[in-house]
This record gives structure tokens, sequence and C-alpha cells, in this order.
């Protein structure tokens, strides 16, 4: 019976010991997991650029910072040591990001240097691979490795498709007033067809001028008097064209003749919900901002502005 007794009492001291090594090697892996967590490296900022070239220059801009769904300045605006610090990093000269254009990858952007402008910073940029950019024909560059995934989609429309939404455009003009003897003087500033959505089907993006000018002096244009923009995202085929998304803006200009239309730079699926958010330049009183337009519950909304720069 003694003999007994002291086994049980061998094995309680077993299993007691087992308890506390299992205890002891759970508070080793909290307190190692502790010091990871507070030594790890912050993740990288996902951020969205814009490019313009000019004359085989290119120019790119800091748009936005990408945080989960919701888009916030990539640094502190009218900061110079935010924007330094920005530069230093994210303009640093042989820095590489992905051009996104039409939605997809279409080659890389490497940054030659960067400078301050009047209000901003910005960098000049070599562009390898995808369109030759100029003019009002601009893309995005992204330091994120998965988006823009999708294949690039991005054309001139063909002779009908051009020809269906110019009737579109006639008609939102019309019914905003326009008389009818100015239609015909619209001016297209840009037209381009992509797939927006992912269906294979290509949405039409364009921009759309009419300016009224006063009397012109000798050998030079009269001042505007007003001004007629559209900024237009348009469905379906030549035949069934519809405006998705109509901005027009009818205006008299300060006296310096600063217009607010609104142009195309890209489309980016940054949320991956399928739909890519539409990013654009608008013009200002001596000044440039990016506006970025997502479509929310069916209805396109602007969900960001952001300043390029102000003189």
């Amino acid at each position: 019976m003694i003999a007994k007794r002291h086994l049980i009492g061998r094995r309680m001291w077993k299993v007691l010991f087992a308890c506390a090594a299992i205890l002891m090697a759970v508070i080793a892996s909290r307190s190692e997991n502790s010091v990871f967590t507070t030594t790890a490296q912050p993740r990288e900022p996902t951020l969205v650029f814009a490019i313009s070239g000019e004359s085989g220059e290119g120019y790119m801009d800091a748009v936005a910072q990408v945080s989960g769904r919701q888009f916030k300045p990539p640094y502190r605006e009218e900061n110079k040591q935010a924007e330094t610090a920005f530069a230093q990093k994210y303009f640093a000269t042989g820095k590489t990001y992905r051009l996104i254009f039409g939605g997809g990858e279409a080659g890389t952007v490497t940054v030659k240097k960067w400078s301050e402008g009047c209000n901003n910073i910005h960098s000049e940029v070599t562009v390898a691979g995808g369109p030759k950019l100029g003019g009002e024909v601009r893309a995005l560059a992204t330091n994120s490795g998965s988006l823009g995934k999708r294949a690039s989609s991005r054309r001139a429309p063909s002779a009908e498709e051009r020809a269906a939404v110019l009737k579109l455009v006639r008609t939102i003009y019309r019914q905003r007033r326009t008389p009818a003897n100015l239609l015909n003087s619209i001016k297209v500033t840009n037209l381009t067809a992509t797939d927006i959505d992912g269906d294979s089907k290509p949405e039409f993006v364009g921009s759309f001028m009419l300016t009224t000018r006063g009397r012109a002096s000798a050998g030079s244009e009269g001042p505007i008097n007003f001004e007629r923009d559209l900024f237009l995202i348009a469905k379906g085929d030549a035949a069934s064209v519809r405006g998705d998304f109509v901005k027009f803006q009818a205006y008299r200009p300060p006296p310096e003749q600063f217009l607010s239309s609104i142009d195309y730079v890209d489309q980016l699926d940054v949320d991956g919900d399928g739909i890519g958010e539409v990013f654009t330049i608008q013009g200002g009183f001596d000044a440039y901002a990016y506006v970025i337009f997502k479509k929310v519950g069916g209805r396109w909304r602007e969900v960001y502005q952001g300043i390029g720069d102000a003189c």
C-alpha cells in the first residue's frame, strides 16, 4: 500500500512538471512574439503617382497614399520638412516604379531627380515601355506590387465610337442650354476608350470644351467671355452609347483667364472591387489639383482631391 502511494506521488509530480514546462513555453512564446511585434519594420505605404510627358521628358507627381479603401495625401501639404523627407525617400535618383496605363502594368518609371515647384515637389523621370506620353495623354505609377494586375486596356476610339460619343456630347450641351449655333464649336480635349469595370467592353472617358471669346486685337485671340467644360464617362457601343457620369461646368473665367476644366489621367482599381477609380487633373486659379472619382452604389462620386501645385 505504501509502495502504491509513492508511485502515485511520483506520477503526480511528473504531471506537475509537464504542466509547468508547457506554461513556461507559452510565456516564452508570448514574450518572443511581443519582442517581434515591437521591432518589426512598418510597412511601406501604397502610393499612386501621376505621370505626364512633353518633348520626350517625363514628369511625376505624388497624387495620393492608399489606406485600405481610403485616399490620403502622400505627405502633409504646405510642410517643407514633410515634402523634403518624402522627396528624399521616394523621389531619390534611380528609384523605380511600375507604370500603369489603361488600368494595367505597361512599363516602368525611373526617377532622375526632384525639385521644388511653386508650392509642391515634383520629379523628372524616364519612362520605359508603355505608350508615348505627351499633351493630354498621361499615365499613373505605383510602388505597389499588387495593384494594376489586370490587362492594360486603353486606346483611341474607332471612328464609329467617336461619332456616337460626340452625338451624346452635343445632346448634353443642348440640355445645358447651350445655344444651337455654338454646338459645332465644341472641341475634344481628349477621348479615350478603356475598360474600367473589367467586363471586356470599353467605357469612353473624355474632356470637351466650348469657349466663347470677346473681340480680338490684331494678331491675337480675344479674351474668354464664357466657358462650358464637360468631363464625361460613357458606356455602351457605338449604337447605344449613354452617359454614365456627366460633370458639366458653365462659368465666366476670372480676368486672369484660368479655367477649371477636368482632364483624364488614367484609371486603376485601387480597392479591389473590380471597378477602376478614375484619376483626373483639374485646373484652378494659377494652380492644378488631382481629383479621384469612384463608383459608389452604382454612381460616380468624387472621393479625393489633392493639390498638384499652386503658384
